[in-house]
């Protein structure tokens, strides 16, 4: 007989249709559970109290062979009825096996390094990195500058072949061509009559010349439409008659205003109108490998006009010596244009037709693919002072001067060392007022490094008499600093 109550049987999802189940239990087992039902009704609120109070304190059921509790259900015998057994449910405590295997493997430990061994190899990874970053980062360096290098030389050749694909020829003569013409009107010639020696004088008699004078020539160019032309002192000296050609073919006198041994630079004064004066250039600011054109009167071809490059700049070299130049106070810019002799004193000009120099000397008797010139910042300052006082008053310091020598240099600039005072010339000398000694090193005149020898007599020259310079210098190794008042230098020193 069944009772009624709800199924036991799963639903499906529509929860309508049950989903058989085949049961491993007999009909007898069914009543049975059927019975248990019923006492679990009967006590079940007696049950459920006691439940509630004490869960350990519930009692056991049994129906059916089972043995029902409030934690467990235990089978206490199952009849052979001929049914199979249900499989008993998994063990709640693990097997031997499971425990020795735990029991074996221990807990999890993890290892931490020993503070001293972890600060090691940090100090050993730090070291070993910066050990590599030692010789590799200067490599990785160079490499970046010779790339960057490579890169502008690249663009350069980039530009250049744009470039000349977009300069005809015929604009490039046109381009000299102007030049020629720019320069050609303010270039003009000079003839000089020089006074013999006696020595001249009596090979002249041997000879049966009445001459007791020399022609020489050379090469100006006109400064200033009021008649002032600049050429080179050793073009005119020892003259007792000057005479200048103009390029409109007048010949006329002229006049030295005065003359300057140690630039070998002249100005010279001629009545006329109508002069075409050049513009003046900045010899600093050209650079080396410029275009530049000489224009003078080689051996007397007048007009004549050699194109080259400027080759090099500050050079110091005898040149004008057989007139009592100064051979070292002397400041050239070299260039590879054809001079030769009756160039003198005329004009180095660029490409816009400015005077950048005044063409001076070559090296040997003629022509050898090297000729120097005087710079136009240089010559500039001396023209404005003879025009102004007919000479030039210079700076005195009183020294004697030498070059400093490796064993004495300090700095990494090996061009720039500076200048070594050898001698102190007198006790009224400023030198020798202003307390400076054989052995001291001068470095810096006013702020302005000294490269050597020459630069130091050209920064002391180029200066008045009455200045006070602060002088940087270095005795027995240790820098100290001396202010020194220059006086006028001495006329007999410039002959």
């Amino acid at each position: 007989m069944r009772t009624d109550k709800p199924s036991d049987e799963p639903m499906s999802l529509d929860g309508i249709t049950p989903i058989p189940v085949p049961s491993v239990f007999s009909a007898d087992q069914d009543a049975e559970s059927a019975m248990l039902n019923a006492a679990q009704d009967g006590m079940g609120s007696e049950w459920e109290d006691s439940q509630a109070e004490d869960p350990a304190s519930a009692p056991d059921i049994e129906a059916g062979g089972f043995r029902l509790g409030s934690h467990r259900a235990e089978s206490s015998a199952v009849p052979d009825n001929g049914l199979s057994e249900c499989p008993p449910p998994p063990a709640a405590n693990p097997s031997a096996e499971e425990q020795r295997s735990d029991s074996e493997s221990g807990p999890t430990v993890t290892v931490q390094p020993h503070p001293v061994l972890q600060s090691l190899t940090l100090l050993a990874t730090m070291a070993l990195m910066l050990l590599l970053a030692r010789y590799s980062v200067p490599h990785i360096v160079e490499e970046i500058r010779y790339a960057w290098h490579r890169g502008e030389m690249r663009a350069e050749n980039e530009t250049g072949v744009e470039g000349l694909r977009n300069v005809s020829l015929d604009s490039l003569s046109r381009a000299y061509e102007m030049v020629t013409s720019a320069v050609g009107p303010t270039v003009v010639h000079i003839d000089v009559e020089r006074s013999v020696s006696e020595e001249d004088r009596s090979l002249q008699r041997l000879l049966g010349e009445d001459s007791y004078t020399l022609s020489d020539q050379g090469s100006g160019v006109v400064i200033d439409e009021g008649g002032y032309i600049l050429t080179n002192r050793h073009v005119i000296a020892d003259g007792v008659a000057i005479s200048v050609t103009l390029s409109d073919g007048r010949r006329l006198p002229a006049a030295l205003v005065g003359s300057d041994m140690p630039t070998d630079l002249a100005v010279l004064k001629v009545d006329a109108d109508g002069l075409i004066p050049i513009a003046w250039g900045d010899s600093d600011a050209l650079r080396v490998g410029a275009p530049v054109w000489a224009v003078g009167s080689p051996f007397g071809l007048d007009r004549t006009i050699t194109f080259g490059i400027l080759s090099g700049k500050h050079r110091v070299v005898r040149a004008g010596v057989q007139h009592g130049s100064s051979a070292r106070y002397q400041d050239f810019m070299q260039s590879d244009v054809a001079v030769n002799p009756g160039n003198s004193g005329g004009p180095l000009v660029d490409a816009r037709g400015r005077l950048v120099g005044i063409n001076t000397a070559i090296v040997g008797d003629t022509y050898q693919g090297v000729s120097f010139s005087i710079p136009s910042n240089v010559t500039r300052q001396i023209y404005d002072r003879i025009r102004k006082t007919g000479k030039v008053e210079r700076g005195w310091l009183g020294v004697l001067l030498s070059e400093v020598p490796d064993s004495m240099h300090r700095g990494e600039d090996l061009r720039v060392r500076g200048a070594l005072i050898s001698g102190v010339t007198g006790e009224d000398s400023p030198a020798a007022i202003a307390g400076l000694d054989v052995g001291d090193i001068v470095l810096k005149v006013d702020g302005v490094r000294v490269s050597d020898v020459g630069h130091l007599m050209r920064l002391i020259a180029n200066l008045g008499h009455g200045t006070l310079l602060n002088l940087e210098l270095t005795r027995d190794g240790e820098p100290m600093s001396v202010e020194v008042r220059l006086k006028q230098r001495p006329e007999s020193l410039d002959r």
